[in-house]
């Protein structure tokens, strides 16, 4: 997004702030939480509304994992590493369950259940189920159930069903923890500079006001390259569709991440089935910042709705979000380098998809290393290098 000549103040406003964070969706308003919690005053900006980018368009699960199954992050990632991250989500639902999200009326305890439509997938489901299950993680397997899942004709052979997560209506979560800031975030404030202030201060630069500030937290997942030149390449945007079917007949007892994740779907508190995916099939094109839908993909989410469930008629809403993923597939906690004092501009962000599984406890993370020193886990520390 640009801004014009006309949107800018002539005399923008001098605000001073120990910090800054720069994003209003699940990252950025967690990371406020933080920091109200510690007692730090910061001030959140957000370009257009909260949630108004991935946080409030995403599918609304809030899982344990990432979006292959843990042997594949064993083997990708090493043992070490996978079992981390299944712990910070694990710790991420938890830390949102004392925020008091249970109250809302979308949220669910539905567990989620990776589901099997060919062999291979089956019995890397069930070496995930061994290793689960000696790392400690409460895991459940199911060879056959009795929802739509199972008897719509897709020949399901069996799914890992992790017991404790949920599932909300993301917009309605990303409200409710909006609300409980101490100040509301800054709406339609775009930052468009990050400059050395002196004193070991950064100026944050918005069409409105000056913000000079010890540090600035940037959670802007995948727009933070349109800010920061250095992050080209470490963090890329991709874009996910989805649509939300009415459905009068089926019945969804889990949240459903089908194709090593690849395809998902789950039933939502007002019965709409959300489903959604298929930018695997389209990873060439299913890139950018344009909030489209395309032919393609729509057609393919369709199809598999039909092949899953009976149906895909009565198709209510339709929409994309885009996310940002990283090299390597795991998230980032870090300063990053640039003309201004070390240490003074963290990034935490790159959660390659599963932002409302991970960011409540990356953040976390971020804000106490960013002010208090704390050192960073090892599965989110990267070096970010010089800003370009």
């Amino acid at each position: 997004m640009t801004i014009s000549h006309w949107r800018r103040s002539a005399r923008p406003a001098t605000i001073e702030r120990e910090v800054v964070v720069i994003g209003g969706g699940i990252c950025g308003v967690s990371a406020a939480l933080h920091l109200a919690a510690a007692g730090v005053p910061a001030m959140v900006l957000e370009r257009g509304a909260v949630a108004s980018g991935a946080s409030g368009r995403n599918a609304g699960f809030l899982m344990r994992g990432a979006a292959d199954n843990y042997a594949a992050a064993v083997r990708a990632w090493g043992r070490d590493t996978a079992r981390a991250v299944w712990r910070d989500t694990e710790e991420n639902l938890a830390g949102l369950r004392r925020e008091g999200i249970e109250a809302l009326p979308s949220y669910r305890r539905a567990p989620s259940c990776l589901l099997a439509l060919e062999p291979g997938e089956l019995a890397e489901l069930g070496e995930s189920l061994r290793l689960l299950r000696e790392d400690g993680f409460s895991a459940e397997w199911i060879e056959r159930g009795d929802d739509s899942a199972w008897t719509g004709g897709a020949g399901a052979l069996g799914g890992l069903v992790n017991p404790a997560d949920g599932a909300c209506n993301p917009w309605e979560l990303m409200s409710y923890l909006a609300s409980r800031l101490p100040a509301p975030v800054a709406e339609q404030q775009e930052v468009t500079g990050i400059t050395d202030a002196g004193g070991g201060r950064v100026e944050v630069a918005t069409p409105d006001a000056r913000i000079i500030c010890r540090h600035a937290l940037v959670c802007t997942n995948a727009y933070t390259p349109l800010l920061l030149g250095s992050m080209r390449g470490v963090v890329t945007p991709h874009r996910g569709q989805m649509i939300a079917l009415r459905a009068p007949g089926v019945r969804l007892d889990h949240s459903y991440y089908i194709n090593h994740g690849s395809e998902y779907m789950r039933q939502a508190a007002d019965g709409a089935v959300v489903v959604g995916g298929w930018r695997t099939y389209h990873a060439e094109t299913e890139v950018g910042y344009a909030d489209i839908l395309t032919e393609a993909v729509q057609n393919g989410i369709e199809g598999f709705a039909l092949r899953m469930l009976g149906t895909s008629r009565d198709v209510i809403a339709r929409w994309s979000g885009v996310m940002g993923f990283t090299t390597g597939g795991l998230p980032i906690v870090a300063p990053v380098g640039g003309d201004w004092a070390a240490g003074a501009v963290w990034f935490c962000g790159g959660f390659n998809g599963h932002g409302m599984s991970m960011a409540y406890r990356a953040a976390e993370a971020a804000t106490a290393a960013m002010v208090n020193n704390a050192p960073v886990p090892a599965h989110l520390r990267r070096d970010l290098g010089a800003q370009a």
